[in-house]
């Protein structure tokens, strides 16, 4: 079905539009993510920082990925949960389906709650800052483990634009010796070339590459791992959701890779870098200085040592021809300065280094908090679609595809956004979440103002109270169900009914 030949067509192709992003990325990693560049190329030990001269760039692009990963995915915390769509609309029906649905969201927020994935979110919001980001979501061998979540540089990969602008192909080429290709799937069909390097050099280096297409006959993403040593597929899988996160931060029509905040900031974060190091070369002349010698014969530039202590032979210190060496004027440096604070200013807002005072600094008042809550939700905003559609919701339909093939759950769920849905709760959520909230709770205050005892009859309030707790991310089994309300209902009735006869027993007794 799959031919190395069409592989390697498709690969060209990718590469073609890749060739022509490079110089972006490369600028990127030179200036704000150089730790992420992948040594594939370039080998162990290689010296990432000797053209920066401001760090800048380097420490926003960090902050900014810890900033992402707390909006987004923040550790420890329910970020998500399964609830009825938009077409359940019976509240008994949904309140049912809310429980069948509860231990299934348990069982996939359990994947994302071991130190794996916190650690390759972190790493693909690093390479997000400069537009595209990927992760690995493999299944696990080991049975201690969920999974396997990699984060892979974006340099190792290629992508490939498909139809509405959906990925097609995801091209990894990795660098590793015969014996870990052997250990890494060891049920593959290899043939006699790579059995005979295996048994010679085990530890010979080899390319070996890992695509995953999606076949819109069978609607599987199927995943071939292939090297030049041999011409067929050496192991093959699919599955129903795709093993990458491949989030964009945003797009520039026409291409298929993602611009982040560190191009956005890219004219600015080398006109900061240039200005640093002719700041240093500045103090540099400042501390040494530069002479002027007079070709005398006598003195030497070449045999004059520039250190504490030292005598230079010279023809003169004076007189009408003037000394024999003299210090050039040294620069002035504070102008730069001003200039320097204002660029690194800029690239901290830009890549959103710009924080609220710290939670604990003080008690904080209700504006301060409003403050914050308008600021996260405006920072990410023209992103946040994007990141979810391509972040949140296919890491989601990719847990629960392999917590069904290890039987930790009965069915297979399909989240239609319909009948099923993901609820996300993460902060940034909620903090969209709070305007249409705050109207509710508006509206439900007037009606208790105007109506009081009358209010049941305008607003469900204990309905609208409970959704709003759902909203807000409260646990089920802290808001009471329409069931258990009902239950309520019929206790304080049967307590109102025998009261009202033991009054009733009472008046007849004292008028006998």
């Amino acid at each position: 079905m799959f031919e190395v030949s069409k592989l390697k067509a498709r690969r060209n192709h990718a590469q073609r539009e890749r060739d022509a992003f490079q110089p972006l990325l490369d600028e990127a990693y030179q200036y704000a993510i150089p730790f992420r560049k992948s040594t594939k190329n370039t080998g162990p030990a290689e010296k990432r920082v000797d053209q920066v001269f401001d760090h800048t760039a380097i420490d926003s692009a960090f902050r900014f990925a810890g900033k992402v990963q707390q909006d987004f995915w923040p550790a420890g915390q329910e970020n998500f949960k399964l609830e009825p769509g938009p077409l359940v609309m019976d509240e008994g029906e949904r309140e049912q389906f809310i429980k069948q649905l509860g231990p299934i969201s348990k069982v996939a927020q359990a994947f994302f709650e071991d130190g794996d994935w916190d650690m390759a979110f972190h790493e693909m919001a690093l390479d997000l800052s400069a537009g595209t980001g990927a992760i690995l979501m493999n299944p696990a061998t080991d049975p201690e483990l969920l999974w396997e979540p990699i984060s892979v540089p974006i340099n190792e990969l290629l992508i490939e634009q498909g139809p509405n602008n959906k990925l097609s192909g995801i091209f990894w080429t990795r660098k590793m010796t015969v014996r870990v290709l052997f250990d890494t799937w060891p049920e593959g069909k290899f043939g006699h070339d790579l059995k005979e390097m295996h048994r010679q050099k085990p530890e010979g280096e080899l390319d070996v590459n890992v695509d995953t297409v999606y076949d819109r006959k069978s609607r599987r993403w199927h995943m071939l791992v292939w090297c030049d040593k041999q011409d067929t597929i050496i192991f093959s899988s699919q599955s129903r959701t795709c093993p990458w996160l491949i989030p964009r931060y945003f797009r520039v029509p026409g291409e298929t890779m993602g611009r982040g905040p560190v191009m956005l900031a890219m004219p600015t974060i080398k006109t900061v870098n240039t200005a640093a190091r002719l700041q240093l070369q500045a103090a540099a002349i400042a501390m040494l200085g530069i002479y002027t010698a007079i070709d005398d014969g006598v003195f030497n530039p070449d045999l004059a040592a520039v250190q504490p202590g030292t005598f230079w032979k010279v023809a003169r210190n004076g007189g009408t021809l003037g000394p024999s060496v003299n210090r050039f004027p040294d620069p002035r440096l504070d102008l730069q300065n001003i200039v320097l604070n204002d660029l690194r200013m800029g690239v901290k807002a830009t890549m959103m280094d710009q924080s609220l005072p710290a939670d604990g600094a003080a008690v904080r008042s209700a504006t301060e908090i409003l403050e914050r809550v308008k600021r996260l939700a405006s920072d990410h905003l023209g992103a946040y679609g994007r990141l979810i559609k391509e972040v949140t919701i296919p890491a989601i339909k990719r847990v629960l595809e392999l917590a069904y093939n290890r039987g930790l759950i009965r069915n297979e769920i399909p989240i239609d956004q319909l009948i099923t849905k993901v609820k996300i709760q993460s902060p940034l959520s909620i903090a969209r979440e709070a305007q249409r909230i705050e109207k509710i709770i508006q509206w439900l205050q007037m009606v208790l103002m105007i109506l009081q005892q009358g209010a049941s009859r305008v607003a469900h309030i204990e309905v609208a109270l409970s959704d709003i707790g759902r909203q807000l991310g409260v646990p089920d089994n802290y808001i009471v169900t329409s069931d258990e309300r009902k239950k309520m209902d019929e206790a304080a009735a049967q307590t109102a009914a025998l009261q009202a006869a033991a009054a009733a027993a009472g008046v007849t007794g004292a008028t006998a």
